[in-house]
């Protein structure tokens, strides 16, 4: 198996900087991997995904931050090995599979954007205080120019249910579902909602100024203005890939019995 490793700019990943530049240099430079290998926590995994899922190969997640729910917990005293067994493909790993949400914006005079994709979730809004208007509609017909007024709406994927969505008190959502999860911010009105991932199209009716487009939590350099749509549509496929997808699950059975009741 070609390995291709994302050097860290994190501090608790030198180590493991180290120990691959040493050990295994011919990750670093590696144009036609397999798979991509990447130290940090969940969001190092998130942006190696924005970079390099273009190659359309998994991504194996090495637990070294602060939150490493996708991340694969191996000890370093054992990585050397475990690296050279999985170049020789010693060691069977197991994916999982999500799709992203493509992000377009229509501007009002009919200009098309093409923002991005978002692994886990998308939030339009600003600040947990900021108040917006706002008239959603989808092509499954759940809603049809609803409106509401609030900090914000998120728009979550199967993976990214798991994250700000379950916080918002969305519904965790089973991988490999094709369904998204769509919650109110603070609103005026109740939104917590399970759709098909066909299309979601947010028309901006507020006339303030600081209304932006989040993709996984990294806000994206455009503006949202009044009479604005934004469009979610299903996007790329992508692979994440775990040692013990076993361990995996429980960690999101356990996230999601956190809202059941014993009998």
């Amino acid at each position: 198996m070609k390995i291709k490793y994302r050097v860290s700019k994190d501090k608790r990943a030198k180590y493991i900087n180290a120990l691959v530049e040493n050990n295994f240099p011919e990750m670093i430079i590696e144009k036609h991997p397999d798979l991509i290998f990447v130290p940090g926590g969940d969001g190092a995994i998130l942006h190696a995904i924005q970079e390099y899922n273009h190659l359309k190969v998994p991504f194996f997640g090495l637990a070294t931050g602060s939150l490493n729910f996708l991340m694969n917990e191996i000890p370093f005293s054992e990585l050397t090995n475990f690296l050279e067994d999985l170049k020789n493909d010693k060691i069977s790993i197991q994916e999982t599979e999500t799709t992203k949400i493509k992000v377009t914006l229509t501007k009002e005079g009919g200009e098309r954007v093409q923002v991005g994709q978002a692994i886990n979730e998308v939030v339009i809004g600003s600040s947990l205080m900021g108040y917006h208007h706002f008239s959603v509609s989808s092509s499954d017909g759940s809603f049809n120019n609803f409106e509401m007024k609030g900090s914000g709406i998120c728009v979550s994927t199967d993976l990214g249910s798991t994250g700000y969505n379950f916080n918002l008190g969305g519904a965790v959502l089973p991988l490999g579902s094709d369904l998204w999860s769509i919650s109110g911010i603070v609103c005026n009105r109740y939104l917590s909602d399970i759709l098909n991932t066909e299309k979601i199209s947010i028309k901006c009716l507020s006339k303030k100024p600081e209304t932006y487009v989040y993709l996984d939590g990294m806000r994206q350099k455009l503006k949202i203005k009044h009479d604005d749509i934004i469009s979610l549509q299903r996007g790329d496929k992508v692979k994440i890939a775990f040692y013990n997808k076993k361990s995996f699950f429980e960690k999101r059975v356990d996230i999601s019995s956190r809202f059941r009741k014993n009998s």
